[in-house]
């Protein structure tokens, strides 16, 4: 009895998180992130403003629901398909999250800012930094680098794909063309050593 009480508690927990986590999702898109109110989202969810802290503040909201987007876009080893040229393969993998970031431009810029801050740590973002590394560090061996050196290349490509996003995110042009072009030179001059 007393396990089917404490069973019935978690499973309104796991409701009221996922009625909270879309209702806040739905209106970060609708009115924008800094338009949105922590009350807003309760009305929207059904539940009251504690049972909406209870879950995260606004920044913590935001982070767990654009978390669980680049959890759901992550590509796996074997679904990225082999290219000729392993910078153009590279580009693929990592132009993917570029497109994610600037289809929500707002977002994505709320994100990284919440990010810099270092109060909403990204659990995601740190498991995608080592899959991007060793996605990227494979291509880079099966195009004859050895090891050690595609590993560092890995690193310094994953470390310039992430300087893109947040130049990005600082600026006011939400069309990524430019930031996959200057990816794609620095990638590129990484894998070829030379300038594109």
């Amino acid at each position: 009895m007393f396990t089917e009480h404490v069973h019935s508690r978690a499973q309104a927990r796991d409701t009221s998180r996922i009625k909270v986590l879309s209702a806040a999702e739905e209106l970060f898109v609708r009115h924008g992130f800094a338009s949105t109110t922590i009350r807003q989202i309760a009305e929207s969810a059904a539940v009251s403003v504690g049972t909406v802290m209870a879950v995260a503040d606004k920044n913590g909201l935001l982070v767990e629901i654009v978390d669980r987007k680049i959890a759901s876009i992550q590509a796996s080893p074997f679904d990225v398909p082999i290219a000729q040229d392993s910078a153009a393969e590279i580009i693929d993998i990592l132009g993917s999250f570029v497109r994610f970031f600037a289809a929500q431009p707002d977002l994505a810029r709320a994100y990284t800012a919440i990010l810099v801050g270092g109060k909403h740590p990204s659990v995601i973002f740190a498991e995608l930094t080592g899959v991007l590394v060793e996605q990227v560090s494979k291509v880079l061996t099966r195009a004859g680098h050895p090891a050690a050196d595609a590993s560092a290349t890995a690193r310094i490509i994953h470390r310039a794909y992430l300087g893109e996003i947040f130049i990005w995110a600082g600026q006011g042009n939400p069309n990524p063309d430019s930031t996959l072009t200057e990816l794609a030179k620095t990638v590129r001059y990484l894998v070829n050593g030379k300038a594109a």
